[in-house]
Order: structure tokens, then C-alpha cells, then sequence
């Protein structure tokens, strides 16, 4: 698997399918994103890839309220990897980032650096400044720049229970391994 840095990157060769998240735990709702990249890029021709940050946006945020982080980014690779990812690439959460709106991202970083011509996300998901850009802006984005949309639902346990990172980090404060478990679909690893 390639790992790059989106700051300093100049545009891919090969065209793209892009998982967008944060992807902290990569939990079985993330990787159902990443099914879902393999499905398309299978049928087109790409190469899966998956956009990450460095960090988690809320710890710049809203540093004075700190989040546990359930995966390192060494830990997101060696996970992305061993599901089919060919490349991750990162971009580093500082001002330029934060500060960039979502259409900016759009163009500079998934089409003109990730070479993206289908991108998966969550239904949930958000980018931008101030989250200005969700599925419904990404929509249009996508279709006027004749890049492929799939935007996948968000999983739920059987008792209805939305997966996430923050009830995978509910559970484990808890001291429910099996429910962290069920969610993120492989062991866990115990927060510090």
C-alpha cells in the first residue's frame, strides 16, 4: 500500500475510487465504505484509495475537551491494507485544512491531487469549513465534474445501535468489550 501526504503530493497517475473519513477504529461501518470502493473500482477500472487526517478534528477544535483516539494511523494503514486498500493518503487537520471550504477540498485534494472519479462516504459525513459540505453538496459536486457518488447508510447493531467511533468509545469506557468488539468487527485495543 502507498502512503502519502496530500500537503505535498502532486496528482496520482491512476484514477481513483476515495473512501472519505476520519476513520478512527476503522469500525465495520467504515469498512463497509471500503467494500463498497473495491465494488466500484472493480467495475471502473480504479484504484481503491481511502482519504484520512492526521488527527481528529475535534482534538484542534475543541483541544480543552480531550477524545480518546481508538486507532493510530500506523494502526488505520495496517488495517486499510489488510482489507484491499491500495492507497491511503493523509492530510495533515492544521489551519489551511480547517479553514478550506468543502468545494475547495473537493477540486484541490480529491480531484487534482487524488485523481478521485468515484467517491464513497458515509451518510453522515461531513468536510469543509464549519462541515459546509455534506452527501447533498458533494452530490452536485460530484455531477457536475462527472465523478461517481455512493454514499452508504450508516450499519446498525441488532438492537439498532448506530456504529461509530464515539459508541465504540462509549462501550469501552463502559467496559463493554464485546459490544467495542461487535462494532469495529476484530479485537480491541485498550484506550490509555
Amino acid at each position: 500500500m502507498i502512503i502519502c501526504d496530500t500537503s505535498v503530493m502532486t496528482k496520482l497517475s491512476v484514477p481513483t475510487a476515495v473512501c472519505l473519513g476520519y476513520f478512527d477504529g476503522v469500525h465495520r461501518g467504515h469498512l463497509a465504505l471500503l467494500e463498497e470502493a473495491k465494488r466500484i473500482a472493480g467495475k471502473e477500472g480504479l484504484t481503491v484509495a481511502v482519504h484520512a487526517l492526521d488527527r481528529s478534528p475535534a482534538s484542534v477544535l475543541h483541544p480543552e475537551q480531550p477524545t480518546e483516539q481508538l486507532t493510530t494511523l500506523e494502526e488505520k494503514a495496517a488495517i486499510f491494507e489488510a482489507h484491499g486498500c491500495e492507497i491511503l493518503a493523509v492530510s495533515p487537520f492544521d489551519d489551511r485544512l480547517r479553514t478550506m471550504p468543502g468545494e475547495v477540498f473537493f477540486r484541490e485534494i480529491l480531484l487534482d491531487r487524488l485523481n478521485a472519479r468515484a467517491i464513497v462516504t458515509g451518510d453522515d459525513h461531513r468536510f469543509g469549513y464549519r462541515g459546509d459540505t455534506g452527501t447533498k453538496e458533494l452530490e452536485r459536486l460530484c455531477e457536475k465534474h462527472g465523478v461517481l457518488l455512493s454514499v452508504v447508510p450508516r450499519l446498525t447493531l441488532r438492537d439498532g445501535t448506530v456504529i461509530s467511533s464515539s459508541a465504540v468509545r462509549e462501550a469501552l469506557r463502559r467496559g463493554d468489550l464485546g459490544r467495542a468488539e461487535e462494532m469495529l468487527g476484530r479485537p480491541v485495543r485498550r484506550l490509555e
